[in-house]
């Protein structure tokens, strides 16, 4: 019997767009893989610091006197909120009467994007022409397993059709491999931004390689403590993840914005680490929870987990060894997506420290803020409010 995985719906989908537009499929010539910087146990050491340094911070913050999470975040209703918006509709079937209206709010809200599968991206640009609106693709969307080459194809494309930004799908698969099945419920809490919208994994394809040692620096061998407790017997192939990653942002890089989706719902608190310490290493510039299609949403222990994390190895500090892990003199930001309906929940979600939110719910959340602001200065308390536009994002299977 074949068991070679078949192709997803939506693997199929952009195959059967490039193929039918074959100057997007080349026009930034040919697409090579990285090479690896480390060995797959080099990079297992420098994950589990990173794990012990970035979950003791955790722990020392949610104490009673921590300093918490409690980030300045934009007012009701501004320009500010409306630019940390990613208006959003990503599903399969989506028509163009939809697009057209996604860009229309973008326009009228000034968002910063509009996110959209690789089909739409060359239509979105035209939309928004004369607008500082930008447009956001997915790539690898929503499964992650993709084969290397896949994304590399899907990402070069996206680019060359006019995107700003790539939405990118790790393959968590990688991570999860050797989990052992659940046997009680997770142990960080859920809160009101949640979703679930199920979608079934793919088999992974990766295989192991081996990379290239470091001599010197904070990461070389010996400068980091052991493998973390889940991560005794077989390591997950870190190297194969770095890679992808590395090559997707040699492919594409800056100015293009390159937001890793890590799936939170589907990993631990050490395996989201690990995934943020590989993304940070490859220079990415945001972490992003969820593609909102397979389990739940944004969450606020996880996104405070990953704005922890974006500090500690975007920063040069002394718990670092003076030396941060992503490069450029930025630090990498955090998204919170998937499940994020309510000006509430983007107030949240923005107090804990993510900078950007992917959501189908944009307008819905401008006009709460703006409601907001017109009781505060009327000293009243908002009352409850009816979606009286065209809003589908309860129903339509968005993932946002």
């Amino acid at each position: 019997m074949d068991s070679t995985p078949q192709p997803t719906e939506s693997e199929i989908h952009i195959r059967e767009f490039l193929s039918a537009n074959p100057a997007l499929d080349k026009e930034l010539g040919e697409v090579e893989v990285m090479t690896d910087r480390y060995t797959n146990e080099e990079w297992a050491a420098q994950i589990a610091e990173t794990q012990r340094k970035v979950l003791a911070e955790v722990r020392d913050r949610r104490k009673d006197g921590g300093r918490g999470w409690k980030y300045e975040t934009p007012s009701a209703a501004s320009t500010g909120l409306s630019k940390t918006v990613d208006h959003t509709v990503l599903k399969l079937d989506a028509k163009e009467a939809q697009i057209d209206a996604l860009c229309a709010e973008a326009r009228v809200e000034n968002f910063k994007s509009v996110c959209v599968r690789l089909p739409w991206v060359q239509k979105c640009v035209n939309n928004l022409k004369g607008t500082d609106v930008v447009v956001a693709c997915v790539v690898g969307f929503h499964e992650g397993t993709q084969d290397t080459y896949e994304k590399l194809k899907e990402a070069r494309a996206a680019v060359a059709a006019g995107a700003a930004e790539l939405d990118l799908v790790l393959n968590y698969s990688i991570l999860t491999k050797h989990n052992p099945p659940p046997t009680s419920p997770p142990l960080s809490s859920r809160d009101s931004a949640t979703d679930t919208i199920t979608a079934a994994n793919t088999a992974v394809n990766a295989r192991p390689r081996a990379g290239t040692a470091a001599t010197e620096g904070p990461y070389s061998v010996g400068a980091a403590s052991t493998v973390g407790e889940e991560d005794e017997g077989e390591i997950p192939d870190y190297s194969a993840i770095y890679k992808e990653l590395a090559s997707i942002r040699a492919l594409c890089p800056s100015p293009t914005v390159i937001k890793l989706i890590l799936e939170t719902s589907q990993l631990t608190d050490r395996q989201i680490l690990a995934a943020a310490h590989l993304a940070a290493s490859a220079n990415l510039d945001f972490i992003k929870t969820s593609t909102g299609f397979n389990g739940p949403g944004a969450t606020l222990p996880h996104v405070q987990l990953m704005v922890t994390a974006a500090e500690y190895l975007s920063t040069k500090t002394r718990s670092n060894g003076g030396s941060p892990v992503r490069g450029g003199g930025r630090k990498m930001e955090v998204k919170a997506s998937g499940g994020v309906r309510s000006w509430e929940d983007a107030r949240k979600m923005l107090e804990a420290g993510a900078t950007r939110l992917g959501t189908s719910s944009g307008v819905w959340i401008m006009q709460e803020g703006r409601k907001a602001v017109e009781a505060e200065a009327a000293g009243k308390r908002p009352g409850m409010a009816t979606r009286l536009y065209t809003d589908n994002s309860f129903t339509d299977g968005d993932g946002y």
